[in-house]
């Protein structure tokens, strides 16, 4: 029996390990996550994506981006991560050098937006 929890053990853990995730930081100082955008490619060549599914109401914002045939083609997907009151050169830049499937970006009004690729 005991054995069999450790294998269990083993196997959540080793799944985990494969599994890739990128996500913004919640702030940077003080100014809070506010946006982000997927770009296919760097950000310099201007190849922005429009999410693939996006709603906005005063309560919630949500948007979702399928990538995962980006890299099929051999494309790179950046996350580019932007914050309330700073200017879009202070953004944060993440290579999402491993393959993922869809990156997500939700507000929640009254709790810290996240956006993420996994």
């Amino acid at each position: 029996m005991l054995c069999k929890s450790i294998f269990g053990a083993v196997l959540v853990i080793a799944a985990a390990a494969h599994a890739q995730e990128f996500k913004c930081p919640s702030a940077q100082g003080k100014n809070a996550l506010f946006n982000a955008a997927v770009f296919d490619g760097p950000p310099s060549d201007k190849a922005e994506l429009a999410p693939d599914a996006s709603k906005g109401t005063t309560s919630y914002t949500f948007a979702s981006w399928d990538v995962g045939y980006l890299y099929d083609m051999g494309h790179s997907v950046f996350l580019v991560c932007k914050f309330a009151g700073l200017a879009d050169a202070q953004a944060v830049t993440i290579k999402v050098d491993k393959k993922v499937k869809q990156c997500v970006f939700r507000a929640p009004k009254g709790t810290p937006a996240e956006a993420i690729c996994k």
